[in-house]
């Protein structure tokens, strides 16, 4: 069963415009040169120019496939454009399916739908959080996508593609807690008590969960608030693994 779908305050996402001063910046100067000379001595691109594109388009591409959340562009259609591996991942998740996803999963393409529906004018996403066959809790954002240099009367461009962010809640939590537990050096059984009260667990599930008594859980939460208590006004570095 998906939770209700709740609309954020986020800013607008401009990912066309990632990278458009750097090209505006390749575009303007050779125009420049261009208008000097007569049209039949047009520069050809040299290999540098090439070379540079190409180093460009590689660090896109990297760059997109490192975030740790899913990143999906689509049409109004929902045919997707693009989509880097964490997505492909985590629409396995929803589907439960083991092979590579060749469409949007339902939940992906009703917060799309949503968008479409009910926020034409507006720049916040739509979020939506649901559970996975897997047992994952997945969140999902769908906003318009913003891109370079589309009009802002031209509602229509500016309303082709829509981006699509997924999370894993549950890996977000965990790498939370383990800079947590690095932070304030915590236990390996601190840190898992802490995990599971943060996932809104009570203090009795927790000691069933983990077969302790409730004293138990008690005094390693106790603990826990001591340790973050004595680290506030402390700026420390640490290094996760």
């Amino acid at each position: 069963m998906t939770a209700p779908l709740l609309v954020s305050s986020l800013e607008p996402t401009a990912l066309g415009s990632l990278f458009s001063s750097c090209a505006a910046e390749r575009t303007n100067k050779p125009s420049a040169r261009r208008a000097k000379q007569p049209s039949h001595h047009q520069p050809k691109p040299t290999s540098t120019s090439l070379s540079e594109a190409s180093t460009l388009n590689l660090i896109r591409s990297s760059l997109l496939e490192s975030l740790s959340q899913g990143v999906i562009v689509t049409s109004r259609g929902l045919n997707p454009l693009y989509w880097n591996a964490k997505a492909r991942t985590l629409c396995q998740h929803l589907s439960g399916n083991d092979f590579p996803p060749l469409e949007l999963p339902a939940e992906v393409s009703e917060v799309c739908h949503r968008l479409m529906r009910e926020n034409r004018l507006s720049d916040r996403p739509f979020v939506m959080e649901c559970q996975a066959p897997t047992g994952q809790t997945i969140r999902i954002s769908a906003r318009w996508l913003e891109l370079a240099g589309a009009q802002a009367s031209d509602r229509g461009q500016q309303q082709a593609f829509i981006l699509v962010l997924l999370e894993n809640c549950n890996d977000l939590l965990y790498e939370e807690i383990q800079i947590e537990r690095k932070k304030y050096d915590l236990t390996e059984r601190e840190a898992e008590v802490w995990m599971l009260l943060r996932q809104e667990y009570s203090y009795q599930e927790i000691a069933k969960m983990l077969q302790i008594s409730l004293n138990t859980v008690k005094t390693h939460i106790k603990n826990v608030y001591a340790k973050k208590r004595s680290c506030q006004g402390r700026e420390k570095f640490w290094c996760c693994d």
